[in-house]
């Protein structure tokens, strides 16, 4: 099997190493006078995190680096995320402390084997990129995850049995872990009517709220206050109607051992 190719967030942390070293400094003294927290500089270091243009022209004054960090990030990352939409998401969801989903058709991306992903995107830029995102649920300091899946997504079949076997074994793993709540709405639950797609609720350090809206063209990233408020409201109605979380990892393992037949 070929090497992963690394993605360009890790290849940008390459360089951030790289103008460490040449300046003599550690990811700790850097964090140090940034007055930024040290494992947020190693986020950036192993590519789980991009930073703001503001850290990078902070990076560029302490290091010395004379612009070429900031060059790099531009170039390199929109290569990999074309969407500025989406570009800006994944910024939101890298900080958030919170986050809650709701998914009708397939599963969340931060929960999909690798197998899972290649059935869903269009190639392995896209694959990794989602896979890269992932790791934000393996920090020392994850956010809350709670995710609502429809009973359908259980059942409707993406690349093949056994990639919907691995998928669901990997759900019910992942919805054990203390920092993520994963539920299932059932095929019996009402429909709701105001529902037009899968949508994300990002809560920041600080209070502040933005949500992601998808379709099967584009996404949205909104940020008024009143429309988030709209988009709760429809979160509460079909978090009401979830099973529990101990009911949910039931039907969850029930459904991959089905797979797995």
């Amino acid at each position: 099997m070929a090497p992963r190719r690394k993605t360009a967030q890790e290849l940008w942390g390459n360089e951030l190493a790289h103008a460490l070293e040449a300046a003599g400094m550690k990811g700790r003294e850097l964090a140090e006078a940034m007055h930024v927290v040290p494992s947020t500089v190693s986020q950036w270091l192993n590519g789980h995190r991009k930073p703001h243009r503001k850290d990078v022209e902070r990076i560029e004054e302490i290091l010395g680096t004379n612009g070429y960090l900031g060059r790099y990030l531009v170039e390199w990352l929109p290569r990999e995320v074309a969407h500025e939409w989406l570009d800006k998401w994944i910024d939101v969801e890298a900080q958030a402390i919170q986050l809650l989903s709701f998914q009708p058709s397939i599963v969340h991306g931060l929960l999909q084997t690798e197998g899972y992903a290649r059935a869903v995107l269009s190639n392995d830029e896209q694959v990794e990129s989602r896979l890269t995102r992932q790791k934000i649920l393996d920090d020392d300091n994850p956010p809350m995850f709670v995710a609502l899946l429809d009973e359908s997504v259980l059942r409707r079949k993406v690349g093949d049995a056994a990639i919907m076997g691995e998928q669901l074994t990997h759900l019910a793993a992942m919805a054990e872990r203390d920092n993520i709540r994963l539920h299932i709405l059932p095929l019996t639950a009402d429909a709701c009517a105001e529902i037009t797609g899968p949508f994300v609720i990002a809560s920041l350090d600080g209070g502040d709220e933005v949500a992601y809206l998808d379709n099967a063209i584009t996404g949205e990233v909104i940020e008024g206050k009143e429309q988030i408020a709209k988009i709760h409201r429809i979160w509460e109605l079909l978090r009401s109607d979830a099973l529990p979380k101990t009911e949910s990892i039931k039907l969850i393992t029930r459904m991959a051992a089905e797979w797995k037949t």
